[in-house]
């Protein structure tokens, strides 16, 4: 039952009203399946046993009342009668098959862009602690094992026990004590099997859950460190670490299947076994092969429709076990990660729906954090006030918390003490997507999408509502417009390929600041945006971040001085502490700290 909770956690109402629907269908379905096996016992019984019109009421009743006179035409009705309902019953259970696969790929997607939607409504701290190809796992893989491989059989499991229970039914309407039989032999070899396997099921689950997210690991870090993998002869080694985990998936899925599929051979030959032992029953009992042979009949085409529904059944339940760490993996991520309790952009305050551009200040004060897990604060009791439209440096050596201080005020993280304002309005959860959505970052490493520049400089916005003459004054302020124009064979539609390989360091980076500069931001942020280059085309990068400002503010975070020597002002950070302001001619007499960054660089 908890297991039947977590699933129906998934589904929103309208889903789960659509799930009894296809319920409802599927009773039908099987009620249609009673009517194609019982339609065949009244053909049997005259083909063997002409006489058996005026022996058995329900003949007799039909021979009479729809006036027939001739024998042979009444056995040639009842025979097409059993074909028509055979015929209306498949086609029943081809449509209501169509119903199944259709509304569980659907929950597949559904599922799978709410978990999508999730992890991204997660604040940023979130990403620090969890592995981003384990979530790419649960989106694209382990989504679709609850819908696929978990609710779809679930589904048909019911179904089809529906079924079963339909057909043992009718036939303990037929003959209650042969039925009775029948029913204890297979349902209690099948409940037999299932309590044997079904721990080891969960079990397998578990580890298979795991085994995916090594494999899915081992692959994303391959992958995305092609080039060192490469320069330093590494195949073997990320082979070798794919290797062990795809070995125990594969283990764990054969395993899974054989459980699946061997006890239909096992209760095959219970059942078959079962028509011969019915078989001489019947003639010791009642002597007269002639009504041995439609009662066997019978038996026979039940078996034909019932094996196939007990062994889906079972198979469908044993699937479902075998995925329920898949469901719960789900059920925690789409339930720790509620938009309602974890924000990441609300969308604002009720009444304001504009960005909040930068006015007069921004100012951090007494503020302290620390990342979890970590023994002592990035940042600690760290004040300052940066005016609008300057031109600020943020420097300090590698830990000093320089990137921590910028992730904060962009509300990607959140402090443990102390407030950050924006022109006087605090950063919390009403504010801080209306603040976001008025920043333009720069990271050391842009990512580049396999797509246009167009589409790599106007990052998320559909194809259809993209600004093509707000991409080309953006790629105009970044200076890199003459090259994209002149030298790119087809200018914006150029395709820049997986992270940009195709562009050098410095396009790459004036892209990235084209980027931040598409919705035209009130702040711009340069974390490190250049420390990866050489010296001349920092140089050049930095002319066109200088040639923003006047009327935004540009906040540069670095560790190289040649990146901050025209800043109004510059913080300087040490082991998360302020411990020195200025310009920098100030600092570089004045401030060790400083003066010590100053040295390592000449060094």
């Amino acid at each position: 039952m908890d297991t039947v909770k977590r699933l129906f956690d998934l589904l929103t109402p309208e889903e789960q009203r659509k799930l009894y629907l296809l319920f409802v269908a599927i009773v039908i379905m099987a009620g249609l399946e009673v009517v194609s096996v019982a339609s065949i016992a009244p053909f049997l019984s005259v083909a063997s046993d002409p006489a058996s019109i005026h022996e058995k009421v329900y003949l007799k009743w039909a021979f009479d009342a729809f006036g027939f006179t001739d024998r042979h035409a009444f056995l040639i009705t009842l025979g097409v009668t059993a074909l028509i309902a055979l015929v209306v019953s498949n086609t029943f259970i081809v449509a209501v098959t169509w119903l199944q696969y259709q509304y569980v790929w659907n929950q597949n997607h559904i599922i799978s862009k709410r978990l999508l939607r999730g992890y991204l409504q997660r604040p940023y701290e979130f990403f620090l602690t969890r592995n981003t190809s384990d979530l790419s796992k649960n989106i694209l893989e382990e989504a679709r094992m609850v819908s696929v491989q978990m609710l779809l059989p679930a589904i048909r499991a019911t179904a089809k026990g529906i079924v079963s229970v339909s057909i043992v039914a009718f036939l303990i309407f037929v003959d209650p004590t042969v039925a009775l039989i029948v029913a204890v032999v297979l349902g209690g070899a099948y409940g037999s099997i299932w309590l044997s396997v079904h721990k080891k099921l969960d079990e397998i689950g578990e580890k298979r859950v795991i085994a995916n997210e090594k494999r899915f690991q081992a692959v994303s870090e391959s992958l995305g460190a092609i080039k060192a993998v490469k320069l330093r002869s590494k195949e073997a080694a990320f082979v070798s670490e794919f290797d062990i985990p795809s070995r125990r998936y594969a283990h764990y899925r054969t395993v899974n299947q054989l459980i699946n599929k061997a006890p239909r051979y096992i209760l095959e030959a219970i059942a078959f076994g079962g028509i011969i032992l019915i078989a001489v029953y019947l003639i010791a009992v009642r002597g007269d092969i002639e009504q041995v042979v439609p009662i066997l009949g019978l038996y026979a085409f039940a078996g034909y429709r019932l094996m196939p529904a007990l062994q889906s059944t079972f198979r469908g339940f044993a699937k479902a076990q075998f995925n329920i760490a898949s469901l719960e993996t789900l059920h925690r991520d789409m339930y720790e990660g509620d938009s309602g309790k974890h924000g990441g952009g609300a969308g604002g305050s009720k009444d304001r729906k504009d960005p909040i551009g930068l006015e007069n200040n921004i100012i951090m004060k007494n503020v302290t954090f620390t990342y979890p897990g970590a023994e002592k604060p990035a940042i600690e009791d760290l004040s300052l006030k940066i005016p609008a439209r300057t031109t600020v440096g943020i420097v300090g050596k590698t830990g000093s918390g320089k990137t921590t201080a910028v992730d904060l005020m962009l509300g990607l993280l959140r402090p443990n003490k102390g407030e950050i304002r924006v022109d006087g309005i605090p950063l919390q959860e009403e504010s801080l997507s209306l603040w976001q959505r008025s920043v333009g970052y720069v990271p050391q490493d842009i990512y580049l999408a396999d797509d246009t520049i167009e589409q790599n400089v106007a990052f998320g916005i559909p194809n259809d509502q993209i600004d093509s003459s707000q991409v080309t004054d953006a790629l105009r302020r970044a200076q890199v417009f003459e090259f994209v124009s002149r030298d790119l064979p087809k200018g914006l539609q150029t395709n820049v390929g997986e992270r940009g390989v195709k562009l050098s360091g410095g396009q790459r980076q004036r892209i990235g600041i084209a980027r931040a500069l598409y919705h035209r931001p009130s702040v711009i942020f340069f974390d490190e945006a250049t420390s990866a280059l050489d010296q001349a085309t920092e140089q050049a990068v930095m002319e066109a971040v200088y040639s923003l400002g006047g009327n935004r503010t540009i906040i540069l975070i670095s560790h190289r001085m040649s990146t901050v020597r025209s800043a109004d002002k510059i913080f300087v950070l040490k082991q998360g502490e302020l411990v020195g302001r200025g310009a920098y001619d100030d600092l570089v007499t004045r401030n060790s700290s400083f003066q010590s960054i100053a040295a390592s660089e000449r060094h």
